[in-house]
């Protein structure tokens, strides 16, 4: 594939992506001189000529990463047309690095790009950047996007490694390097004004990374993120996975003014005193992430060091201290004497280590606070508010020995609460959260609090709009408010023991989505049938998941699948779904929607079994009165027949607007008119359709029409010599013969007047054997109660 040159010659920017270009060549792009962005992303380009750039003086930024170009083999004046690139991307191409050797950028090649401010591409063993690099004045980011680097015996990147960049440099990014790497302390003088360094997830260990921060001393940097520098996979005497924080490892880092700083995951197990927390400007931060440690804090000198730390940090918006190493409270051991028995040294313990108070005032810049994965068992927590701003608070599957004591006044401006995995017995049952539109409460035993009639914190969030109690063993949520905040828009209550969906739900108006999935459900009964419907009405937007749940096909539950195959409820992943059948055979519940007459027949049997019972007692029930009454009996018995009928019908949920239409041509209107209207609507009371008649005008006649035969029982056709040249005939045939198909129409009834065989229409001839005939001659066209053809079709519109 090759770059297309037929496209307008005064866009600005072209993405290309994903495509299989090999070759840039010469003149490429020469038909696009207003070009500013180029995309070439994820392409097979191997090869680029050395004026394949050529008459793009607008360019501005050029992205071609993803790709196999051997950067080494690019034509030193490729980039010599761009005079205005600003951002170069060539990362995660080829790789071209040979083991323990130094690789030697390009830098002649790069040296043309004299604006340029981003630059990103990849990082070899033992790269040298050449003198051609210092043309390169106004770069400001340097990332490189894909690293190589891996040699534990000599610096990999050592003090010279990045001389000849700008001192200018704001931005710096040595991510993703898997493998551990020597650095020199000096890598970073040649950047006095460095903002961002971020080193996450690159294995260089947390020593080597405190080393190299001693150019930034008194300096205000933006982002310090070193997420992830230590791994397993390194521990031995000089790099141990297990890091002790020092006051010596800390003397760089804690100089530095620093707005976000990310320490989580480096294997942290401990810290001296006056060295994690010891910054010299504390009131800098407002970010600072040390989760994923196995930081201990096991006595009240760490606490108090912490809680001194976060009220220095005056302007401090986000603090995440979690996933931090696990303590048990109470633990059971073995006598060392007899292994066979348990023992509790509670006494002992008690020696060791006294129980404390904390008293954590929130900072009032405070916005996201994270203490999720936490064990605090030796303390008493109470958390105070003044002029809080906390949005953000996460406790979720933390262990307390006893439940913090929080003041009133921290949630007053809360949006996201997360207490999953904390009985919910305990959590704050009287805090009132008006803003908080965010719950979650999974694994937090809000079964218990029902058998224990416990208040619930709900009521106290009137805001609510995203809740979520999965995993909570519920299986019933009468007689408690769990659900009275009618805001809600999203709930998820999957995971439980719920046989039914609850029937509170119905309360909530705005509810956009609903997960009840890995439940017991077997069924969706009418009352939540009827208000899912009215909440599709209403937001058009819906989405309902019971996967994975209990559901039972038979006749009992016959209606909720008849409603399954109409309503436009959206079901998440609803192809899935399986049901259980009568023989306890799993079958695909869609499938069995799609045929529900195939599945269920035997039940239509049993519901004319009970008709045909019924009937039989009526029969003898009335057999003396009927004596008197027989000179009616055969209105009597219509009477009966419709009535019964309906009552089928509405049983299997069909509900026809006429009993019967009829399909003519306009020089059968005379007849209709004085014999088959005064016939059928006067003496038999059926309801005929008629569309010159009944047909409601302004709306197209192609859907009246469909709509029409729709609602009736049956269809007759009148057909005459000159039915063919009927506007509508051949219509209504194809719909009549589609309502016949779909088993909704039960009759088509085809009235012969004095025609020959040739004027039948081909669509009733090809459905000959689902059509009833009758020949009706023009001396029998009256309306005498004897005549055959009456009787006939009296029998056939009657009788099923």
């Amino acid at each position: 594939m090759f770059v297309p040159r037929n496209l307008n010659k005064t866009i600005q920017k072209l993405i290309l992506s994903n495509n299989t270009i090999k070759t840039l060549e010469n003149g490429t792009f020469d038909n696009y001189s207003t070009l500013e962005v180029l995309i070439l992303n994820h392409n097979r380009i191997s090869e680029v000529h050395i004026h394949a750039f050529v008459g793009l003086p607008y360019l501005k930024a050029l992205r071609i990463r993803g790709n196999l170009i051997n950067i080494k083999k690019l034509p030193t004046r490729v980039f010599s047309p761009l005079d205005n690139l600003t951002a170069l991307d060539i990362g995660r191409n080829e790789e071209q690095s040979p083991v323990n050797k130094t690789f030697v950028y390009p830098d002649k090649t790069f040296s043309a790009l004299k604006r340029l401010q981003f630059l990103s591409l990849d990082l070899f063993m033992f790269p040298e950047f050449g003198d051609g690099f210092r043309s390169l004045q106004f770069i400001t980011v340097l990332n490189f996007d894909r690293c190589y680097l891996k040699n534990r015996d000599r610096f990999t990147l050592s003090n010279s490694t990045f001389s000849n960049f700008s001192p200018k440099l704001k931005e710096l990014y040595i991510r993703r390097c898997v493998n551990f790497f020597r650095i020199d302390k000096g890598i970073l003088q040649y950047f006095p004004e460095l903002k961002v360094l971020d080193l996450s997830n690159s294995n260089i260990h947390l020593y080597q990374a405190l080393n190299i921060l001693h150019p930034y001393q008194n300096k205000k940097m933006s982002v310090i993120n070193f997420h992830h520098i230590s791994d397993k996979s390194l521990n031995d005497d000089e790099f141990p996975y297990s890091v002790v924080v020092t006051k010596k490892m800390m003397k760089y880092l804690r100089t530095i003014c620093v707005e976000a700083l990310d320490l989580s995951k480096t294997g942290i197990v401990d810290d001296q005193l006056n060295s994690l927390f010891s910054f010299q400007y504390p009131e800098c931060f407002k970010t600072f992430i040390i989760s994923s440690n196995r930081l201990p804090s096991t006595n009240i000198e760490h606490y108090m060091e912490t809680v001194i730390f976060l009220t220095r940090a005056t302007n401090m918006t986000t603090y995440d201290m979690s996933y931090l190493e696990s303590q048990f409270l109470n633990p059971v051991y073995l006598d060392v004497y007899h292994p066979e028995k348990l023992i509790l040294k509670q006494a002992e313990q008690q020696s060791l280590q006294m129980p404390f108070q904390i008293s954590f005032k929130i900072p009032p810049s405070l916005e996201l606070v994270r203490f999720t994965h936490m064990s605090v068992v030796s303390a008493t927590v109470s958390i105070t508010c003044a002029n809080s701003s906390m949005k953000y608070f996460d406790i979720s599957y933390s262990v307390f020995e006893q439940y913090p004591i929080v003041q009133q006044k921290c949630g007053k401006h809360l949006r996201y609460l997360d207490v999953s995995g904390i009985s919910s017995t305990m959590i704050f049952q009287t805090i009132p959260l008006p803003r908080l539109t965010t719950l979650k409460m999974t694994h937090a035993n809000i079964d218990r609090s029902i058998l224990e009639g416990k208040q619930w914190m709900l009521e106290q969030a009137p805001a609510l709009k995203n809740v979520d109690i999965s995993f909570n063993n519920l299986w019933t949520l009468q007689d408690t408010e769990l659900l009275n905040t009618s805001g809600i828009t999203h709930l998820n209550m999957s995971n439980n023991l719920f046989r039914s969906v609850p029937t509170c739900v119905s309360k909530l108006r705005h509810l956009e989505s609903l997960d009840l999935s890995n439940n017991l459900i077997t069924s969706v009964d009418k009352t939540i049938r009827k208000w899912l419907d009215e909440i599709i009405e209403s937001t058009h937007n819906f989405s309902l998941d019971l996967n994975n749940n209990a559901f039972v096909c038979s006749c009992a539950t016959l209606d909720f699948l008849l409603w399954l195959t109409k309503t436009p409820v959206s079901f998440v992943n609803g192809n899935s779904y399986t049901c259980t059948m009568s023989n306890n055979t799993q079958v695909n519940l869609m499938e069995v929607t799609k045929d529900i007459k195939r599945y269920f027949a035997d039940c239509n049997a049993t519901v004319w079994l009970r008709i045909g019972i019924v009937l039989i007692s009526c029969i003898v029930g009335v057999s003396i009165p009927l004596s008197i009454v027989y000179y009616y009996r055969w209105k009597i018995i219509l009477f009966m027949f419709r009535k019964f009928r309906r009552a089928v019908e509405k049983g299997l949920h069909v509900n026809y607007e006429y009993d019967v239409y009829v399909s003519y041509e306009e020089r059968s209107i005379t007849w209709i008119k004085n014999n088959l209207l005064p016939k059928t609507e006067q003496e038999w009371g059926l309801k005929i359709c008629l569309h010159d008649r009944d047909l409601l005008p302004g709306q197209p006649t192609s859907e009246s029409k469909a709509l029409s035969i729709h609602q009736s029982r049956h269809a007759i056709f009148i057909i005459t010599e000159n039915f063919n040249e009927c506007e509508w005939g051949k219509f209504e045939i194809e719909r009549a013969k589609y309502e016949k198909y779909t088993k909704n129409l039960m009759k088509i009834i085809v009235i012969l007047q004095n025609v020959n065989v040739i004027d039948i229409p081909e669509q009733l001839v090809d459905i000959s054997n689902d059509v009833n005939f009758i020949e009706w001659h023009r001396d029998e066209t009256g309306i005498g109660e004897n005549q055959t053809e009456w009787f006939r079709l009296k029998t056939l519109l009657f009788l099923n």
